[in-house]
């Protein structure tokens, strides 16, 4: 009789109960919706900036949703903890809201049986999270940076269309071209509007764009005339010239150092520069989070009956939010070497540990079972 009733108290926390299951199935659910509408919202507004760029001329039409497809591989990674956060915190709220908390405490699932149905959810959750920050990530990142580079390139060609007038840069540069000869642009025109109200008109019998390093692009004309002054005078400045460069990109769209994303983690993890220091404690970061989130967030979810629906999801979003800065300031820190790798983020993830830890204390510091759980530490 022993050993059969033994034996379901052995597999309890290995199999999950069915209320785990009804957990995990409601906290998954709603981490599923989040985490589309949190991608929904980032993704619209990152649209929204690719097709001005298209516009201008500065990304070819066709390869805008390839971009944003790679974009929300990287996305759903840097959103997860904030999904996950949420997902707990509307979740357990309605089911405190609901009685059904109490309900569940009345049939013996206590605290214990919320948190380890939370963490059977949150450590398969960070192991993937984790898989593809490591591997996954950099391939992707790799593949963005190819895929911009070649809209760029092939916007070379579809900028411009001959006889027709293009403003760029805010107006600050209207071109015209005559023809267009696969890339060489023939009988450039170019109006500009300089800094001290000056106007400068630019022709080139030839010419051709080219992006430099940095990722400028820039108008190159040849065998040309430019004249400058101010309209309604006659005292125009003329000057003749073999070779002219203009640039036509008001900034660059590309961020150097960006390119450390698409490092392998093996290659991070022998490094000893800051900067490849920092993208290492950065792909570790959404795992980290959302095995700390799962220690607090049911905390901060406990409602009282007649307490306000969203009061503790706006705290938890703000205590995200302090979470989420600490983690760029430190990453700020050690990109630039204010702090050594030994240091790296993890004074960030000790200090939301420690708020857990106190939350824990604060719920709980009285119940019978912390108390036995106390003199089993102390020996007593």
């Amino acid at each position: 009789m022993a050993s059969s009733h033994s034996r379901p108290q052995e597999t309890l926390f290995i199999v999950p109960s069915i209320i785990d299951r009804y957990l995990i199935r409601e906290i998954g659910l709603t981490l599923l919706a989040t985490l589309l509408a949190l991608m929904a919202i980032l993704l619209s507004h990152r649209l929204a900036g690719y097709l001005s760029k298209a516009a201008a001329g500065l990304l070819a039409k066709d390869s805008v949703l390839l971009l944003l497809l790679l974009q929300s591989i990287d996305m759903v990674i840097v959103l997860a903890p904030l999904a996950f956060l949420l997902s707990i915190m509307l979740t357990l709220g309605r089911l405190y809201r609901d009685h059904e908390m109490t309900a569940l405490a009345a049939g013996g699932q206590g605290p214990l049986a919320v948190y380890r149905a939370i963490f059977l959810l949150a450590t398969p959750l960070a192991l993937l999270t984790l898989s593809a920050a490591l591997f996954l990530l950099p391939v992707i990142m790799e593949w963005q940076f190819e895929a911009l580079a070649k809209a760029r390139k092939e916007a070379e060609v579809s900028m411009f269309t001959p006889g027709a007038f293009r403003e760029i840069m805010k107006g600050q540069h209207v071109i015209y071209i005559g023809a267009l000869d696969e890339r060489e642009l023939r009988n450039v025109f170019i109006q500009s509007r300089e800094p001290d109200g000056d106007f400068s008109i630019t022709t080139g019998a030839r010419g051709r764009q080219d992006i430099d390093e940095q990722g400028i692009r820039h108008i190159i004309l040849e065998q040309g005339h430019r004249y400058r002054g101010v309209p309604g005078r006659g005292d125009y400045d003329l000057l003749s010239f073999e070779r002219a460069t203009m640039r036509i990109d008001t900034r660059s769209s590309v961020e150097t150092w960006r390119h450390r994303e698409t490092l392998p983690t093996a290659q991070l993890l022998r490094s000893s520069e800051p900067m490849q220091i920092a993208e290492l404690h950065m792909r570790l970061n959404s795992p980290l989070q959302m095995l700390l989130i799962a220690l607090w967030a049911p905390l901060l979810a406990r409602a009282q009956p007649r307490e306000g629906r969203y009061g503790r999801i706006v705290a938890a979003i703000l205590i995200y939010a302090i979470y989420f800065n600490l983690v760029g300031i430190g990453e700020s820190w050690l990109s630039q070497g204010v702090v050594s790798s030994w240091v790296g983020l993890w004074w960030v993830h000790g200090l939301f540990l420690l708020f857990g830890l106190g939350l824990l204390l604060h719920h709980y510091a009285g119940s019978p079972g912390f108390q036995r759980l106390w003199r089993l530490v102390r020996g007593g």
